[in-house]
């Protein structure tokens, strides 16, 4: 079996930048201002695959269409914002800013409604919009502000959905906290900061990740139990180790017990095998011999680092 120091010397060495960019910044702990990953940063834009996704966006911000943001799944606006943003395309760049741009507009009276007729629902649209426009350094536009105000209130309710048959929705609290997650610490409100500690409660002490006991009807979605990647509106184990990692919450007793999960994972190789459900109908997010299973082994590396 490979050691640590093996895989990540093989992921900095992968085919795809945005994957050499993190195996520096998170495996290697390197600052933003390194040199190396400055110049993998520039790379993401320039080489694919998100210069391929670059291509085909419009010039007036969207992809696709104009006439919704939201499909075709998983390549309309709303996704590809998304999967820039997983993919470490600087917030900063003028696309991800016209994206931006475009999906604030396009949002913010659908929000306003959704706020002011007390309506719950799509908790993990809003979470992932949260987190791509605080990408872009949108914290403090007036949309943004209620979006974090509608990801408050519906953490603290448990995030009733229509699509989880009435009940708590495990998905829609880990989308709504990845999206608290994007505010830094001096800038979090004690409402936030509030939601955030019921969230990780109602996550790691009410419920069991490596159990997925949450509130269901039927059987429990499989994706829950793969490592998946690029996940859009669902959650799986790794990706809630993820959103905890970005909250300082991995020493949890229960997370602990998750990351043992995931370690147990590794195969002989030394590699963690992925899954890509939403493969064959988003943008490529791998260049060269890249597979899934180098951003499945990143993002456990990550955790467990």
């Amino acid at each position: 079996m490979q050691s640590r120091e093996e895989i990540i010397d093989r992921l900095q060495q992968a085919d795809t930048p945005s994957i050499r960019l993190f195996t520096l910044t998170r495996l290697k702990d390197l600052p933003a201002g390194h040199a190396l990953v400055k110049q993998e940063q520039e790379q993401v834009a320039n080489q694919e695959p998100a210069l391929s996704i670059l291509k085909e966006q419009h010039p007036e911000g969207y992809w696709v269409w104009d006439r919704s943001h939201y499909t075709p799944k998983f390549k309309a606006t709303h996704w590809s914002m998304q999967l820039l943003t997983e993919l470490g395309l600087d917030g900063n760049h003028p696309a991800m800013q016209q994206g931006a741009v475009y999906m604030r507009k396009r949002m913010k009276k659908h929000l306003q409604e959704q706020l002011q007729n007390d309506e719950r629902g799509w908790i993990c649209f809003w979470g992932n919009f949260a987190k791509y426009q605080m990408h872009c350094g949108a914290f403090e536009d007036a949309t943004v502000q209620e979006t974090i105000a509608l990801q408050v209130r519906e953490i603290e309710r448990d995030s009733i959905c229509d699509w989880n048959y009435n009940l708590p929705c495990a998905w829609g609290v880990i989308r709504a906290m990845w999206g608290l997650a994007a505010i830094s610490n001096e800038k979090r409100t004690s409402q936030v900061q509030h939601a955030i500690q019921h969230g990780l409660e109602f996550l790691l002490e009410r419920y069991s990740l490596v159990k997925a006991d949450y509130p269901y009807q039927q059987k429990i979605n499989r994706c829950w139990f793969s490592l998946n990647f690029p996940l859009f509106y669902n959650t799986d184990i790794l990706f809630t180790l993820r959103v905890l990692d970005e909250l300082h919450a991995l020493d949890h007793p229960a997370a602990r017990q998750a990351l043992d999960w995931l370690q147990s994972k590794q195969t002989k190789n030394g590699m963690w095998r992925g899954a890509s459900p939403a493969r064959s109908r988003t943008w490529a997010f791998t260049a060269g011999k890249d597979t899934v299973d180098d951003w499945a082994t990143l993002h456990t590396l990550s955790v467990l680092h």
